[in-house]
């Protein structure tokens, strides 16, 4: 687990905008998520793990107690998430009006894979590993 702590800049992403659109998002966001370049801070505060995502745009923040549901909101859209730490990856299950996504983050070459997928859609995001 303590791999993925730190802060996480995004080097490459493929597929992400096939990705949003699968999942329905508008065209607007779309455009926006392709746009920014995001930093991912992973850290441990107590029991939970704190995931901050921060844009030039907008910031979000989301903790959660690894194999615990909890809830979200996605542009709107309430979620439910539960994140499982297998075999070394994080993975997310993202449940919303009786969809599913899945995220995994996995370390590789000292980077962080996000591999996200919706019906037979796939995006990767890669990230490195910054000082703030």
């Amino acid at each position: 687990m303590e791999a993925f702590f730190g802060n996480w800049k995004l080097v490459s992403s493929e597929n992400f905008d096939e990705y949003m659109r699968a999942k329905g998002f508008e065209e607007e966001h779309v455009q926006i998520g392709n746009m920014v370049t995001p930093v991912i801070s992973i850290y441990q505060d107590g029991e939970r793990v704190v995931v901050k995502l921060k844009t030039s745009i907008s910031s979000c923040e989301n903790s959660f107690v690894l194999g615990k549901e909890f809830d979200e909101n996605m542009f709107g859209k309430p979620t439910r998430s539960v994140v499982n730490l297998e075999g070394g990856k994080l993975v997310q299950t993202w449940k919303w009006d009786g969809k599913t996504s899945f995220l995994t983050r996995e370390i590789q070459d000292g980077k962080m894979i996000l591999t996200m997928s919706y019906d037979d859609v796939v995006a990767v995001r890669t990230y490195e590993k910054i000082e703030i």
